[in-house]
């Protein structure tokens, strides 16, 4: 499903050229459950955006579903983006003006994938798979930070995206809330998502079907871990 071959990012400003990632080659299967692990500075965020195509590798391709998405130009990336991958962030990125349900709705709206009819049903939905069916009204700030990320969760998944991506998605939360939100991402891959997880936690065996460690830009180590609950 995801491909990256021979990909390297090189960032420059005045002074000197910075190399956040090298010459990275590896390959996700559908259903997967992925982590990536590094100390700060290792390239996790950055192979993360390869993926997204929130950026742009400097060599190498990253190929999804049969598409290089370095191909596309911006416009074509963000529909594609929208329809194919869902992004949860460390600190939400909920709308806080709007409620719960209205962030899940904005951003059915901005794709326009799901029939207009059908998308406060889906969302209410989701938000009760979840489990978070009873805050669908309220507004972001008046969740907790766990529930929060639930939502972003949901939020991730409103247009049905084969493939989701997060970065430190339990890092602000205590480790119930993070026991949680990680069971709905294992859960996830059981329905036939794919699952990329950036994480700095340090028990990572106890969840992922691999895990990939990098350092320096480059992958050091791969291992394959089975999940037990």
């Amino acid at each position: 499903m995801i491909t990256l071959d021979g990909v390297s990012k090189i960032f420059q400003n005045k002074e000197k050229a910075f190399t956040a990632l090298k010459n990275i080659s590896l390959s996700i299967n559908k259903g997967e459950y992925i982590a990536v692990t590094g100390k700060s500075g290792s390239g996790k965020s950055t192979l993360l955006n390869m993926i997204t195509g929130i950026d742009h590798p400097t060599n190498g391709r990253v190929i999804i579903n049969d598409t290089e998405i370095g191909n596309m130009n911006e416009s074509q990336l963000a529909i594609w983006r929208g329809k194919n991958i869902g992004i949860v962030f460390q600190f939400f990125q909920l709308i806080p003006t709007l409620t719960i349900l209205e962030n899940l709705l904005l951003a059915m709206e901005f794709v326009n994938v799901i029939p207009k009819g059908e998308r406060v049903q889906r969302a209410k939905s989701l938000l009760s798979d979840v489990g978070i069916s009873e805050q669908a009204d309220k507004m972001p700030a008046s969740l907790s930070g766990g529930e929060q990320q639930r939502a972003a969760i949901a939020r991730a998944l409103a247009n049905n995206p084969a493939i989701i991506v997060a970065d430190e998605p339990t890092g602000n939360l205590d480790s119930k809330s993070a026991e949680a939100v990680n069971s709905i991402f294992y859960s996830l891959t059981k329905s036939g998502k794919t699952v990329i997880v950036v994480t700095h936690e340090k028990d990572v065996a106890m969840k992922y079907d691999r895990i990939f460690t990098l350092s320096d830009g480059e992958i050091v180590s791969t291992k394959s871990k089975t999940y037990m609950l």
